[in-house]
């Protein structure tokens, strides 16, 4: 009986790993491709002629934020815009705007694009932070767009075992927000 009780504790947590595995892998898969539209987007829209690095950005809005080149040659920053492949707006119960008045918001994204250096570098965003903040463990810096302004995100976790996010300009290192959030015990 002992056994027959451990072969099937070993086969369901066995299933719910795998089980973990495949949906992590589909979500990834997804978002790479996600990737695929945002690039092709910026390249058909003139934006980038050829690009490095993309990285998902989700704040209010939530952007693909690629490192390309330019057309004319130039080393740039480009935030498209993510657009849900349902186009129900959820959230605009919450909107003051009336969204019925908009066509279809859903039909184009929104860039933003910006030499890189127009603004600081990510090394630099993290040397602002580590000299304002007081950070226990610093976890990732990276950009994002916060209304119309490119910001970097630095992720941290405080003197206070909370995990933070700090907000400052992408153009000049000038603070823009923080937030905080008590880790779990």
């Amino acid at each position: 009986m002992k056994r027959w009780i451990i072969g099937t504790a070993i086969f369901l947590l066995s299933t719910a790993a795998v089980t973990m595995i495949w949906l992590y892998n589909n979500i990834q898969s997804a978002q790479h491709e996600r990737f695929g539209d945002s690039i092709a987007y910026a390249m058909d829209e003139g934006l980038i002629s050829d690009y490095g690095n993309v990285h998902y950005y989700n704040g209010r809005t939530a952007y693909h934020v690629i490192e390309g080149t330019s057309p004319d040659g130039d080393a740039v920053y480009v935030w498209v815009e993510t657009i849900p492949e349902s186009t129900e707006n959820y959230s605009s119960v919450f909107d003051e705007e009336d969204s019925e008045s908009e066509e279809n918001p859903a039909s184009e994204p929104r860039t933003f694009s910006r030499k890189q250096d127009e603004g600081i570098s990510a090394g630099k965003a993290r040397q602002i932070a580590e000299a304002n903040l007081e950070m226990e463990k610093f976890k990732q810096v990276r950009l994002g767009m916060i209304g119309q302004t490119p910001v970097y995100e630095i992720v941290y976790v405080d003197t206070d075992d909370r995990y933070s996010f700090y907000y400052i300009s992408f153009e000049d290192g000038d603070y823009i927000r923080h937030y905080q959030l008590r880790r779990s015990a």
